[in-house]
């Protein structure tokens, strides 16, 4: 599996920014009403950053560190790594879509609920990028360096 590009990430993310105001905009022209932030979204998140920072830290202790204790095998760092590239790309999606819903709503600033969406957005926005790192620093965690010279037998390339 090869590493992700943060570019990559911001491509995504700035693709998905005229999605989510697309979206907007249609909900708003459907109903007029601004689409509803859920505000357990960004906790959620925030959760799964968490979680993500505290499988860095164990894969990293795995691989680099040499601890190969019973708590974690090869297969689970596998799929944590699995886990963090899907977890790179679901919180650039966020960030853009919500970056998106975000501009829409700061057109309806004056109200309250423009307000609220604007700051619930926002507060969606930072949620996704603390996702996004925690998930690049457990894929980057994931990397077995490359073998010493003393586990390729002491040879040394002539």
């Amino acid at each position: 599996m090869q590493r992700t590009k943060i570019g990559s990430l911001i491509w995504v993310a700035l693709v998905a920014v005229p999605i989510g105001w697309s979206i907007g905009r249609v909900v708003d022209a459907m109903s007029g009403a601004l689409p509803p932030v859920p505000w357990v979204l960004p906790l959620l998140l925030i959760f799964l950053a968490i979680a993500m920072f505290a499988g860095a830290r164990a894969v990293r202790g795995w691989i680099t560190e040499r601890r190969f204790d019973r708590r974690i095998d090869a297969l689970r760092v596998a799929r944590s790594v699995a886990l963090a590239k899907a977890s790179e790309y679901f919180g650039a999606v966020l960030v853009g879509i919500y970056t998106g819903l975000g501009l829409l709503a700061l057109d309806a600033l004056d109200s309250p609920m423009g307000r609220n969406r604007a700051v619930l957005s926002a507060t969606v926005v930072v949620a996704a990028v603390v996702l996004t790192v925690a998930a690049v620093r457990l894929e980057r965690a994931g990397e077995v360096p490359p073998p010493s010279d003393e586990e390729n037998g002491g040879a040394h390339p002539a």
